[in-house]
């Protein structure tokens, strides 16, 4: 006998599926990627590098060499609207091993000089390379970012337990790409002991299309999870502020009710029931009964 307690996370709506894409470097081949996006209504962050902007270049490593051109300053509202802009560090630096004064003045000056251009507040990052240690971690946090993403694939759909080493699903380039989205889209119970819904996180670089010659790659990748009722579209920010919304929840020591002290409506369920519950700003609500097991 096992009494399992319906107060576990899922997206809005009661959804037990979302998606959510992250982007570097703020480059030429975004607005094809965008374009893409829009017409399926699909979200994404992207992740740009604040002294670059507007700079001209090739990138090749190890692959086809293609342009890598970052958009301009004058571009970036308009190109991104409907998406996220993050912070990607402010000459995409490699900050292992630096000391946290110079982590800072990669990180903090990208932030400012973002804000700036989109006139709102920006709390994301991602790590230039994928590289982080400890102490750029602490900058992130002394600089007000709320989350950073690494480019380790974990090949699951785990809401992640430390937002500033959150590792995608993966690359969209993986290999294991197709059988991934299968699992993703499919209704089958998702079993994980923090939360029946499963989160798809895909990152790349949209340069990488041209390298490859496989947009149609992309294509098929957002028309196949697109338009879906019972998929919540995000960006990175909405996910993280969601789930930290969550875990502001207080529940009574009876696990009973809860009370929900966030601006943000939640949504509760549980692994063997498919009844959901609504948990409104401000709002104390009563648990549905556990399910004995």
């Amino acid at each position: 006998m096992s009494l399992q307690i319906n107060d576990r996370l899922l997206w809005p709506g009661g959804k037990k599926k979302a998606l959510t894409l992250s982007y570097d470097d703020g480059i030429s081949q975004d607005r094809r990627l965008l374009k893409l996006l829009n017409e399926q209504g699909v979200k994404c962050t992207f992740n740009l590098n604040s002294g670059l902007l507007g700079m001209e270049g090739r990138v090749s490593a190890g692959k086809k060499e293609v342009s890598h051109n970052k958009i301009g300053k004058e571009e970036i509202v308009s190109l991104y609207a409907g998406h996220e802009i993050a912070s990607h560090g402010r000459f995409h630096t490699s900050l292992t091993g630096m000391d946290s004064a110079r982590c800072v003045q990669e990180i903090l000056p990208c932030r400012q000089e973002l804000e700036e251009i989109t006139g709102q507040p920006l709390t994301g990052y991602a790590y230039a390379f994928g590289a982080f240690d400890d102490t750029i971690i602490s900058a992130l946090k002394s600089c007000g970012i709320v989350y950073a993403r690494t480019i380790e694939a974990t090949h699951r759909f785990d809401i992640p337990s430390d937002f500033f080493r959150w590792n995608p699903t993966c690359h969209h380039d993986d290999e294991n790409l197709s059988g991934l989205v299968k699992e993703f889209l499919s209704d089958d119970k998702y079993f994980s002991f923090y939360s029946p819904a499963k989160l798809f996180f895909l990152w790349g670089h949209s340069y990488e299309f041209d390298q490859n010659d496989n947009w149609e790659h992309m294509e098929g990748f957002i028309k196949e999870t697109a338009g879906r009722e019972d998929v919540y579209y995000a960006t990175n920010a909405e996910i993280c502020q969601y789930v930290e919304a969550y875990r502001r929840l207080v529940f009574s020591a009876d696990s009973s009710m809860v009370y929900n002290p966030s601006c943000i409506t939640l949504w509760l369920g549980g692994t063997f029931t498919e009844e959901t519950l609504e948990v409104k700003p401000g709002a104390i609500v009563k648990l549905q009964e556990p399910v004995d097991m």
